[in-house]
């Protein structure tokens, strides 16, 4: 679900943000709280916005919920395009370094790029 979504159409501009984000908190929690009862797994999914004032020359794109979005949730994996393919970086984990895997979705399904290239170079015998 985008959870972010709904609340940046009903809440916009600056001076509503502080009502959004404890709604968004309460929606949150709730989640997580159905998620303990339930022994239930609950995944969702946010926007990125333009952070225009880095000035460092990091990652530009931050989540739209803030810190709100972050703090909520136990991981956080940035996904984005490369080309046809795919990148996943698990920017937050509890039992997980930072990493990224590069992936690409097929007829076959998902499939891991550095597997499909290690597997190719076997058969090639490298």
């Amino acid at each position: 679900m985008i959870v972010s979504s709904l609340h940046r159409a009903e809440f916009s501009g600056r001076e509503t943000l502080a009502e959004r984000q404890q709604r968004l908190n309460i929606m949150l929690h709730k989640l997580i709280r159905l998620a303990e009862i339930y022994n239930v797994a609950v995944v969702y999914t946010n926007q990125v916005q333009a952070q225009p004032d880095n000035l460092f020359g990091g990652n530009s794109m931050i989540a739209a919920g803030g810190n709100i979005m972050a703090h909520a949730s136990t991981y956080r994996i940035f996904l984005r395009k490369a080309g046809h393919n795919r990148i996943a970086t698990m920017l937050d984990s509890p039992y997980h370094a930072y990493s990224q895997v590069k992936f690409t979705i097929g007829e076959e399904g998902v499939q891991d790029l550095e597997k499909k290239v290690s597997q190719s170079n076997n058969e090639a015998g490298w």
